[in-house]
This record gives structure tokens, C-alpha cells and sequence, in this order.
């Protein structure tokens, strides 16, 4: 579930979602996608629904997207309690099964194509 932004986004990350789903991505196949996905069609709420879980993610993936920032450079790290949600969540990330790694599995900078 994600919240709805407009027409135009949300056709696209609808397009984005089905792709993913039936075509895997770069990082999971299809199958392994299929697996933890409850549809092929991604539900689309409007923010004025104020939906618990939505606002949690926001409220998560806000501080991480900084934080991702800050580290490749692209900005200057600044916020005390967006630092604080980030070392709370810290543990939850993906990490490579040998060496513990979370660049690259449970954070992943993929810059925009210019």
C-alpha cells in the first residue's frame, strides 16, 4: 500500500509495481517478490485517509532517505531526531549473510539517470 500522489505518479509506480512483480527487479526475482506480496496491483490510499502504517513509513522513510543522502554526499546530515529513527531502525536492515554489509543490500543509492 502507498499513498496516492496523482494521476501521473500513480499510473506510474501502478506500471512500476506490476513490472516488479511480474518481472522481478535488479535485486529479487520475480518468484522471491511473489512470495511476500499480498497482489499484483499495488493499493493506492489518499493521504486524507490518514492511514496508521502509511504514516509510519513516512515517518521511517524520510530520516533513512537523508541519511542515505548524507552519506553519498549529496547533502549535509543536520537532523538530531532523524538520526535517532535511523540508529532505532538500524538493526532492521538487510545485510549480506557473510560479512553483515548494509550498503548495497538493506541500502541501496541508485542515483537518477540525467
Amino acid at each position: 500500500m502507498a499513498e496516492a500522489r496523482g494521476k501521473k505518479e500513480d499510473g506510474r509506480l501502478k506500471e512500476a509495481y506490476r513490472a516488479a512483480y511480474e518481472g522481478g527487479t535488479a535485486f529479487s526475482s520475480a518468484k522471491q517478490l511473489q512470495a511476500v506480496l499480498t497482489s499484483g496491483e499495488i493499493k493506492l490510499k489518499p493521504k486524507t485517509q490518514n492511514i496508521a502504517g502509511l504514516q509510519i513509513a513516512d515517518l521511517l522513510a524520510h530520516p533513512v532517505k537523508q541519511e542515505i543522502l548524507a552519506e553519498e554526499g549529496r547533502i549535509v546530515a543536520a537532523d538530531t531526531f532523524g538520526q535517532s529513527i535511523c540508529e532505532a531502525v538500524r538493526t532492521k536492515f538487510n545485510r549480506h549473510l557473510c560479512d553483515g554489509q548494509i550498503a548495497g543490500y538493506g541500502k541501496v543509492f541508485i542515483p537518477k539517470q540525467e
